[in-house]
């Protein structure tokens, strides 16, 4: 489930790539500020320079789920929000000090490169939504923590163990089972 990068020279020239950067707005953000909540209406792209970000979703009994984690070098927006034009149903915060690019979508609308920038937007997250779907049906939950260890290794580090276990769908208690699973298979 490696991301694929974004290679904006796929879909722009360099006198629009300069007109594209005219619209950014960079915004820092210190652990644990939201760049949008839940309800909100987010009609921006957002460029990870720097940090960690990760999408939640909390349920009305307090349980949250991590619906992706966001780095240095991805490129996001919600499209849920965008095609449909209903609010965000999840809220991202930054686990680190963030440095972010911000572009409004109607800005972007008008740059010749956007119709193909979007498409290999959609490309990409549907890339990584397919994986996680089938992940998350088909796999047991060992098998997605071994995934993650995989895909994501430098992120093991970065997040708390219980913001791992909510990404995977599975308790805390259950991922301390399967580490120590792991170890003892290790020793072995």
């Amino acid at each position: 489930m490696d991301r694929p990068p974004f290679c904006r020279d796929r879909v722009t020239d360099e006198q629009e790539a300069a007109r594209l950067l005219s619209f950014a707005r960079p915004l820092t953000l210190s652990p644990r500020a939201c760049l949008w909540h839940a309800g909100d209406r987010p009609d921006l792209l957002v460029m990870v320079e720097q940090g960690l970000l990760r999408a939640k979703v909390v349920l009305a009994d307090g349980r949250e789920y991590i619906k992706e984690f966001y780095w240095e070098g991805d490129e996001f927006l919600d499209f849920h929000h965008l095609l449909s034009g209903e609010p965000a149903r999840y809220s991202v915060e930054a686990l680190e000090p963030c440095r972010l690019l911000l572009f409004n979508l109607a800005d972007l609308r008008t740059l010749s490169c956007w119709p193909a920038w979007y498409q290999h937007l959609l490309a990409v997250q549907l890339r990584i939504k397919e994986e996680k779907e089938l992940l998350l049906l088909t796999e047991s939950p060992q098998a997605r923590y071994q995934h993650f260890l995989r895909s994501f290794p430098a992120l093991e580090a970065r997040v708390p163990d219980h913001q791992i276990a909510a990404y995977l769908g599975i308790t805390p208690i259950s991922l301390s089972r399967i580490r120590k699973r792991l170890k003892d298979l290790n020793k072995g």
